[in-house]
């Protein structure tokens, strides 16, 4: 008994509580982190009768709101970037007590390249073109519960969401780089596409949860730039603002590294996170 007590007293409460069975909408909290693979990121079987959390939706012109987690509105591409020296570009971690020498660690840079979404059926998918993993396709969220859902490889135009919300299914963070969003071919502000971002701050670590999430809404000829470490996934569009029968397209700037560290609210919380879609 001595030694379990000591044992207890070594773990933080934080951890504890982690620990402990802890029940959402009827399911067990697992403490085991959801494995990732450019399969399941794509086609995650997410069972029925998962929890939905509604995630406070804020605008993005709320600057000290988006600065709490981590991201700030950007109203020009390349507003940010390594030639302007305002990239976060994160030093390699040293493996022991010695220090990196000066100006080194951070040369990497970033990449760039579209990132495409796309509304298909129930399921909105989003397609990084600016890195070359076979993990760079994912399906970014539903459109209703799986429940309801249009299964894989229906036709795009057949969904039976109501169009209003999205319900995400998993988020991510980077370690090695700061990452940036920007509407493509968004010389006119009045063509430009709304969309919403959905954010937790960096230093909720890998002790992420739900609730830790915030909503924001960006208006139509602004991109946003994410520090390292925020906890984001993908750019969200309401299906009536996007292009018809084609994805709509952002320009993404990120670590060329490219670390992706994630977390399954499905599988990890027995949870969804609901967000509104604005169309304007």
């Amino acid at each position: 008994l001595p030694l379990l007590v000591t044992l207890l007293m070594m773990i933080s409460p934080r951890r504890l509580l982690q620990r402990a069975p802890t029940i959402v909408s009827s399911r067990f909290i697992s403490d085991q982190a959801y494995i990732f693979t450019s399969d399941n990121i794509r086609k995650p079987q997410l069972p029925a009768g998962l929890n939905v959390v509604d995630v406070p939706l804020t605008p993005a012109t709320d600057e000290e709101a988006l600065a709490a987690v981590g991201a700030h509105l950007v109203s020009s591409r390349d507003e940010i970037s390594i030639e302007k020296g305002n990239f976060d570009i994160t030093p390699w971690p040293v493996s022991g007590w010695r220090q990196l020498d000066p100006d080194t660690g951070d040369e990497a840079g970033t990449t760039e390249g579209l990132f495409e979404v796309e509304w298909v059926g129930d399921n909105f998918f989003g397609h990084n073109l600016a890195i070359g993993s076979s993990s760079n396709r994912y399906l970014d969220g539903l459109g209703c519960l799986p429940e309801h859902a249009s299964p894989h490889g229906t036709d795009k135009n057949r969904h039976t969401s109501d169009e209003s919300f999205i319900y995400l299914w998993m988020s991510d963070y980077h370690p090695d780089g700061g990452q940036l969003f920007w509407p493509e071919a968004n010389e006119d502000k009045s063509t430009a596409v709304p969309f919403v971002v959905c954010l937790g701050p960096a230093s909720c670590g890998d002790d992420i949860r739900p609730e830790d999430m915030r909503a924001f809404a960006v208006p139509p000829g602004y991109g946003i730039y994410l520090n390292p470490g925020t906890w984001h996934n993908g750019v969200y569009v309401h299906r009536a603002a996007a292009p018809q029968g084609k994805p709509a397209q952002f320009l993404t700037r990120q670590g060329r590294v490219h670390a992706r560290v994630s977390c399954s609210w499905a599988a990890e919380f027995g949870t969804l996170l609901r967000l509104k879609l604005p169309i304007e």
